[in-house]
């Protein structure tokens, strides 16, 4: 519930900040963002996402944000915890090129991709625990890194407000530094499908 609380409070500001309402394209160009993407908020973490553009065909971005918990009954297919999360953490770096400046459909449309890296400390059961060898607190540390190709589109809401979604695939990487003999992290580990952002930018 802390992650929809988050989420609220963000969408809450950028739509206050926006003023307009009306839909209207403005190029990429020069200058900074802000903003939060929803599906990390669906995935438990409450992360900043700060831009730079550095032509009005190419920016590039960062996150980084804390675990505050998953929403109720809410598992992303994308997540292979491998039991209850103490504290957690998600790094994020890419960059986005909007090769076509004349929006088509409404909407300007952009190639990308990105690299991120979450943290985690878990609490194993208390059966995985005893079965663990070297183990008495059964506290383990799990991370995924994830290298992902995007693609999306971008629409304008007034002069300083966007809402961008993409989709992505791509390769992931996991690690769990205490697991039981031919355990697997993930049995189909997959990249983050996708996301949906609300920039406010300057």
């Amino acid at each position: 519930m802390r992650a929809i609380a988050h989420l609220r409070f963000w969408v809450a500001g950028l739509f206050l900040l926006g003023g307009s309402t009306a839909f209207a394209q403005s190029p990429v160009s020069q200058g900074w963002g802000v903003g939060v993407d929803a599906s990390r908020a669906l995935g438990g973490h409450a992360v900043v996402q700060l831009e730079h553009a550095q032509s009005s065909e190419w920016l590039w971005q960062v996150a980084a944000g804390t675990y505050v918990g998953a929403p109720q009954g809410v598992t992303p297919s994308w997540k292979g915890l491998k039991g209850d999360v103490l504290s957690g953490s998600v790094v994020s770096l890419g960059t986005l090129v909007f090769p076509q400046q004349d929006p088509k459909l409404g909407a300007l449309w952009f190639l990308g991709v990105d690299v991120s890296r979450e943290s985690y400390r878990i609490q194993r059961s208390t059966e995985d625990t005893q079965l663990l060898s070297g183990t008495t607190s059964g506290v383990a540390l799990q991370s995924r890194e994830e290298a992902r190709l995007l693609a999306g589109a971008q629409w304008s809401v007034g002069t300083h407000l966007a809402v961008r979604a993409h989709v992505g695939m791509g390769a992931v990487r996991e690690r769990l530094s205490s697991r039981l003999v031919g355990e697997e992290v993930s049995s189909l580990p997959m990249a983050r499908p996708g996301g949906v952002a609300l920039i406010w930018r300057w």
